[in-house]
């Protein structure tokens, strides 16, 4: 169980950093072959505040892959440090669940990045409870 934890922990976390660094850099294409989007038929403005928006969640995105990256042996020896990775995870579980309910479905791309976040929720929520109350 161990290793399974482990492989979508670090998928999780090289997905948060490679997802958000290359929407930062990447923002408008992705935006429009993506999302399919028509930023060209967006007046000026609206583009561009939708392109910093984007820009600055992808950039929340990348930064959360930080802390998974460079706290990673804390995250799994300290209940705190593995508490606010589970805010982070569940966050993004808990939006993704309320725009399925309220939005539809998304393409099949999207319901997978849901099943591994998923995954790696309840997985990382076990391995809290075993580093909370001392299990090993």
């Amino acid at each position: 169980m161990k290793s399974i934890t482990y492989f979508f922990f670090y998928l999780y976390v090289a997905a948060l950093l490679l997802v958000g660094a290359s929407g930062v850099l990447i923002a408008p294409w992705e935006l429009a072959r993506v999302f399919h989007v028509p930023l060209s038929a967006m007046p000026a403005r609206a583009m561009a505040t939708l392109v910093n928006q984007y820009r600055f969640l992808k950039g929340m995105e990348f930064a959360c892959g930080c802390f998974g990256w460079w706290w990673r042996r804390e995250i799994f020896s300290d209940p705190r440090y593995l508490r606010l990775f589970l805010v982070i995870v569940w966050a993004g579980i808990a939006g993704r669940l309320l725009a399925v309910l309220l939005n539809g479905m998304p393409t099949a791309l999207f319901m997978a990045f849901l099943l591994i976040e998923a995954f790696t929720g309840v997985l990382m929520f076990w391995t809290y409870t075993r580093v909370k109350y001392g299990y090993r």
